[in-house]
């Protein structure tokens, strides 16, 4: 019984680290599309163009690639779409290309890329932007970005950040709610407060011994919205 306990324990273990390697690999491929094609391409959804660009966005080049294959059946096109990319990206040439004339004279054929990656590494690229740059998902990007900025400027930052997790008015254990910060400063403390926002704070309540990260990201005009609105939260 022992023996077989050992055992079942170290099955699960093998199993175990197994499932994990294979998540860091998936989870590695955005990072390592980000190594190998950012030094041309723009990575961003919605994508960023600029005059000096070496190649276009990663998006515009997967979504183009898309519209341009034709397969008979729609549950092909990622398959062919990553056989062709991984041949591409190694073996590039004018012939292969589904650029227009237009593009391919505005940035020239791109360089082989054989040395810099691997085929199996191409591969794990061309699988995870097929699937990231879709047109589908950039209008619900847009969509929601849209949806953000009809907010009241306190709201924004709300929605955007974490703040929620700590500031819990149903859980006060973690951080002080906004209304018993509001209790404590009024409008002669905004400064104070706009610190402890942007720059992050520690050991300014007794009891709280998590310490508040900074947000610098916050906009000037969010930052003050959101400490005034704070403050409207006394009893």
């Amino acid at each position: 019984m022992y023996k077989f306990i050992l055992s079942s324990v170290a099955i699960l273990m093998i199993v175990g680290c197994g499932k994990s390697h294979q998540h860091t690999k998936i989870m590695d491929v955005e990072k390592l599309t980000e190594q190998k094609c950012s030094a041309c391409h723009n990575l961003d959804m919605p994508p960023h163009t600029s005059e000096d660009e070496k190649a276009p966005p990663l998006y515009t080049v997967t979504v183009h690639l898309k519209d341009w294959m034709h397969v008979n059946n729609p549950s092909e096109l990622k398959s062919k779409f990553v056989n062709f990319t991984t041949d591409y990206v190694i073996n590039p040439s004018k012939d292969k290309s589904y650029c227009k004339a237009k593009s391919i004279n505005m940035y020239g054929i791109m360089p082989s890329q054989k040395g810099n990656v691997t085929p199996d590494e191409v591969e794990a690229i061309a699988s995870y932007i097929f699937d990231k740059y879709d047109q589908e998902k950039l209008l619900a990007i847009l969509q929601e970005r849209a949806r953000i900025a009809a907010l009241p400027l306190y709201q924004q930052v709300l929605e955007t950040h974490d703040c929620k997790m700590c500031h819990n008015p149903l859980n006060t254990k973690t951080a002080p709610s906004y209304k018993m910060i509001a209790n404590r400063y009024d409008s002669n403390d905004t400064k104070i407060l706009k610190d402890s926002i942007i720059n992050g704070s520690r050991g300014k309540w007794k009891g709280y011994m998590l310490p508040m990260r900074g947000y610098k990201d916050i906009k000037p005009k969010q930052l003050d919205a959101l400490v005034e609105w704070i403050l409207s939260q006394k009893k």
